[in-house]
C-alpha cells in the first residue's frame, strides 16, 4: 500500500472542541484500542495536535477523528473493503472534502 503524508489537523486555541481520549474514541465508535493502533500506523486516522501543549501526553480525538473511525469501521466490518481500498476511498473523499 503506497504511503501518503498524512495532514495535521491542528486545533484552533481560540475556538472551544471536544477532544476525546483513546479509550473514549474506541468506545463511542465501536472499535478495539489494537484496530485504532494499525489504522494510526497505516496513517488512516490520527490524533490532533495540540499548540501549546506540555509534553507528548495521551494522544487526543476530535469529532471529525470520530466520524472517520466510524467510517473505516463501516468500511472494513459491513462492507469488508480491506486497508488499502479504505486507504484509496479515504484519500478520494478527503480530495473532495478538500
Amino acid at each position: 500500500m503506497a504511503r501518503r503524508v498524512a495532514r495535521k489537523r491542528v486545533t484552533n486555541p481560540d475556538r472551544p472542541t471536544t477532544l476525546l481520549g483513546r479509550s473514549a474514541l474506541c468506545l463511542m465508535s465501536g472499535i478495539s484500542e489494537r484496530q485504532l493502533l494499525l489504522w494510526e500506523h497505516e496513517q488512516l486516522i490520527e490524533p490532533v495536535t495540540m499548540p501549546y501543549a506540555d509534553g507528548p501526553g495521551e494522544p487526543l480525538y476530535d469529532a471529525a477523528a470520530l466520524r472517520r473511525a466510524r467510517l473505516i469501521r463501516t468500511l472494513a466490518e459491513e462492507l469488508e473493503v480491506n486497508l488499502a481500498g479504505i486507504d484509496v476511498i479515504l484519500h478520494l473523499l478527503d480530495q473532495l472534502t478538500g
